[in-house]
């Protein structure tokens, strides 16, 4: 007989396909833009599985968010990679995350493409906006404060823009690791 008052241990059960199938339903509502609006229960629903595999799969909503826009690393990763004990930020770590990822050029080619397509508006602007301000800006705030957290997002959104959407020649003639130190500047970090 099953013991139905313990918890049932390993993967919650939803198929050998559940993340394929949270995957599609995440991004038919990314491509829908509503997505921010949409729960992980009901995408869970609409994938005929159980709400716990968002966990199991993707390690919370965020992470099936980045999935759904194809980014290998996301944001939030990389602020958790530059994590300092319970809220510090070690900002060169940060930054020099930030350059090296968009260096990389699989991972530059899909971000400029989401990039330009948040710049234009498109359908998953509002849920990739919703993310960035919960994910990104709220840590960066709380870790260095509210102004200089602003400050930081400013700096950096602002060098990818410039660097690697519009490729600015001033910005592109620089070298990675000079790109890192303007952006340590600009955030008033000695590099």
């Amino acid at each position: 007989m099953v013991d139905s008052s313990r918890p049932r241990r390993g993967r919650p059960p939803g198929g050998g396909d559940a993340r394929e199938r949270l995957l599609a339903a995440a991004q038919l509502h990314l491509e829908r833009g509503d997505l921010a609006a949409t729960s992980s229960r009901a995408l869970a629903a609409e994938a005929g599985v159980s709400h716990t595999l968002v966990n199991f799969h993707f390690g919370d909503r965020q992470g099936l968010l980045a999935a759904a826009t194809a980014l290998r690393i996301a944001p939030h990763d990389l602020l958790e990679a530059a994590t300092v004990g319970e809220h510090g930020l070690d900002l060169q770590r940060l930054v020099h995350g930030i350059v090296a990822l968009w260096e990389h050029p699989e991972h530059r080619a899909a971000l400029t493409r989401l990039a330009r397509e948040l710049a234009a508006g498109g359908p998953r602007a509002q849920a990739f906006v919703d993310y960035l301000q919960r994910s990104v800006l709220e840590r960066l705030q709380r870790a260095l404060g509210l102004e200089r957290g602003r400050v930081a997002a400013a700096v950096i959104a602002g060098t990818l823009f410039t660097r690697y959407v519009i490729g600015l020649p001033s910005m592109t003639a620089l070298e990675p690791r000079d790109v890192a130190r303007l952006m340590l500047i600009g955030m008033g970090e000695r590099p």
